[in-house]
């Protein structure tokens, strides 16, 4: 009986469990930016949607944000979603300057509460806006304004910032995994309609030379990598997996008493 007794607990350690346990095995998944793009205050017609973005204030006193989305549509339906972060690598800082920086700053990433159009302006500062493109006036040009040139916070996007990371040189950045990261990609997953991304947003704004050049989906030959969303998550067991784990977590307990 004792020796049953053995076989049967080693089975449903063998069988049952590693069953149960796969099904909440986290797992992580990168998510690449499937649009991003750039707007200019001094430019308030143009659009970036080429090879790089930027964020900040330059050297000449023009803001510029920069917006990028994320496609979660291969993420698991029965996902529950634990982590959340952004990567971002900067390429280029504003040459040094004895009257106006560069700044180091803290960025925010806030959450888009609507939609925007990516474009594919290039050169430094951006090309004319096409129908459409997201410009520092409008988000869609020529159809859809901003509540305010540049976004207005709380109406275009979140107030709160869902994260934020101090940048300084030329180098990959962080934005760690927050409640509210966490909670924007699970609306997300909820409902991918109102999946409109995040602005990136310095809080050195007042200061010449925060701005910082960030690399896009477009960049050449894969030179610096584009923005990435990290998300940690695991999967809930369907009732009839973890009704067998309970039963043989049961006769687990049962045998062993047993053999006690």
């Amino acid at each position: 009986m004792k020796t049953s007794g053995t076989r049967i607990s080693i089975t449903c350690r063998m069988l049952v469990l590693p069953l149960f346990c796969s099904r909440l095995a986290a797992a992580t998944v990168s998510f690449s930016a499937v649009s991003d793009t750039s707007m200019f205050e001094a430019k308030p017609d143009s659009d970036l949607g080429g090879t790089t973005l930027v964020a900040g204030t330059n050297q000449q006193y023009s803001r510029s944000r920069a917006l990028f989305r994320f496609d979660l549509s291969t993420l698991p339906a029965d996902a529950v979603v634990t982590g959340v972060e952004v990567s971002l690598y900067v390429t280029r800082k504003p040459d040094p300057d004895q009257h106006s920086g560069p700044a180091n700053s803290d960025f925010n990433l806030h959450r888009l509460f609507v939609s925007w159009g990516e474009g594919n302006g290039s050169n430094v500062t951006g090309s004319t806006a096409l129908p459409g493109d997201a410009t520092w006036n409008e988000r869609h040009y020529g159809t859809s304004s901003w509540g305010t040139p540049g976004g207005l916070i709380g109406v275009d996007y979140q107030e709160t910032a869902s994260a934020t990371t101090a940048i300084g040189d030329v180098g990959g950045y962080l934005w760690s995994s927050t409640p509210e990261l966490l909670a924007d990609v699970t609306a997300w997953q909820n409902d991918p309609s109102s999946n409109f991304g995040f602005i990136l947003v310095s809080q050195g704004e007042a200061a010449l030379g925060s701005a910082r050049r960030f690399g896009a989906r477009e960049q050449p030959g894969g030179q610096t990598p584009a923005a990435q969303l990290i998300v940690t998550y695991t999967v809930v067991p369907e009732p009839a997996a973890a009704g067998l784990w309970l039963i043989g977590m049961a006769g687990f307990v049962f045998l062993r008493k047993r053999r006690a």
